[in-house]
């Protein structure tokens, strides 16, 4: 436990990840499985990517950022997401995300796996005071789900287990890339916005080759990464 900035912070051993994973096995398999019911399957990552329709509702790149870093609570286009991560800068985990807390929002495409995460308990649960992110101590440990009680209270979700971070090459470009220790995930991220002291990421949580819906992550300057 650190205590810092009027915040308490959690840590937790290595061990409490693998066993909960290891607990929680059914679940997170049938999370995976869902991927493969969404409405419309998101696969985004195929050999011929470059030739994918990703016109969406032909909105303007600008006018898609700012909605995202404003939180416009509204359903995006998935193609339109798509688009807009093509045109951002890819970023490097061990300049820009190690040793970094996140706090996280889920953007809804209305047919993703995390919009039942969004709807069944990140909303119930913001009326409450709690909030989500992540956080990477190192390029070996990191907290898939870090929750926090009103920004003063930090606990670690080890659901997942651990997760490492490196650089892999996703729609032809190399960025930063979380990878899940237990599960066939990996989230992969790159630069939205870093104006004003506001650096927030774009990313997109994949189960093997289909994309599971779709957040942003805005840097947490205030809150310690690690002890």
């Amino acid at each position: 436990m650190l205590i810092s900035n009027n915040r308490v912070v959690l840590f937790f051993p290595l061990v409490m990840y693998d066993l909960t994973q290891l607990l929680l096995f059914p679940l997170n398999y049938a999370i995976g499985g869902l991927c493969y019911l969404q409405p419309k399957k998101s696969v985004w990552n195929d050999h011929d990517f470059q030739t994918q329709d990703v016109s969406g509702t032909a909105k303007s790149l600008e006018e898609l950022k700012w909605q995202i870093v404003n939180q416009a609570d509204i359903a995006y286009h998935e193609q339109d997401l798509v688009r807009l991560y093509d045109s951002l800068p890819a970023v490097s985990a061990s300049d820009d995300l190690i040793g970094r807390t996140w706090k996280g929002k889920i953007l809804r495409t209305n047919h993703s796996v995390l919009d039942i995460a969004e709807w069944a308990l990140v909303r119930p649960l913001t009326k409450l005071g709690l909030g989500w992110g992540k956080r990477y101590r190192t390029a070996e440990k990191g907290d898939p789900l870090l929750l926090n009680w009103k920004s003063r209270i930090y606990t670690p979700i080890p659901f997942w287990g651990n997760v490492g971070m490196t650089d892999i090459r996703w729609r032809g470009e190399t960025t930063a890339t979380m990878n899940y220790d237990h599960q066939p995930w990996k989230d992969y991220f790159k630069l939205l916005t870093d104006q004003d002291g506001k650096v927030v990421l774009l990313g997109v949580w994949t189960h093997k080759h289909i994309a599971g819906g779709w957040f942003t992550l805005t840097l947490d300057q205030d809150t310690p990464t690690d002890i």
